[in-house]
């Protein structure tokens, strides 16, 4: 049963607008066997909002976290098929050989897995330590199609244009604010959504993927 989290919760407790949107999507999804979290470190919120079940043995790999790897050009210390499941969330915009990190991140997924992966669209520049790309849904195909994924389904995660400007404004508020501010934005956007449905999509906070292998 997926868990109940709201928006409106998620920006009250201090996320973006596209983390809350983010968080809220996660809960539909399931960790399963062996997993492991891809730069996310140690402690990443996102994966309590996730389903899991019994079975599920997780991970985590992060540069920040120790290992002496170079995302840009070294392997995964992984064998080909290790895991089950594969989260690849908000790492790909700070790698800038994202070829070669796609590559690794779908060689050590087990035929049959899954790789769950997000990055952001409409964003501001967050060096983490570098912030080198936005990707559109059309780049995100190309790209894990070469790395050798198949069945990949790529969704934007877009309520419309106001939504991605209370996005870029809402963090310089102070916290108790923010839901008061956030209030007109998701209203114009009920209503751009009733106008025009069609053209939500072009103003995604982000794109949210899950492919196999």
């Amino acid at each position: 049963m997926a868990k109940r989290v709201s928006v409106w919760k998620e920006i009250i407790s201090g996320k973006s607008v596209t983390r809350a949107y983010l968080n809220v999507r996660l809960t539909r999804e399931c960790l399963s066997g062996r997993t492991i979290d891809i730069g996310g470190g140690h402690g990443s919120d996102y994966i309590k909002f996730m389903q899991q079940q019994r079975e599920v043995i997780f991970e985590t790999f992060d540069v920040k976290a120790g290992a002496l790897i170079d995302f840009e050009k070294d392997a995964l210390g992984a064998a080909d098929g290790s895991y089950d499941t594969v989260l690849f969330l908000n790492v790909m915009e700070h790698i800038f050989n994202h070829q070669h990190i796609a590559n690794e991140v779908v060689r050590i997924v087990k035929p049959g897995g899954q790789v769950i992966g997000f990055v952001p669209f409409l964003m501001w520049y967050h060096p983490d330590h570098r912030d080198f790309f936005r990707y559109t849904h059309e780049a995100l195909q190309i790209i894990f199609e070469r790395a050798g994924a198949t069945n990949i389904k790529i969704e934007p995660i877009a309520r419309g244009p106001f939504t991605a400007a209370a996005h870029m404004i809402l963090q310089s508020f102070p916290r108790v604010l923010r839901p008061v501010v956030f209030l007109p934005f998701y209203c114009l956007d009920v209503i751009f959504s009733h106008l025009r449905p069609n053209r939500t999509s072009p103003f995604a906070l982000g794109y949210f993927f899950i492919m196999t292998k």
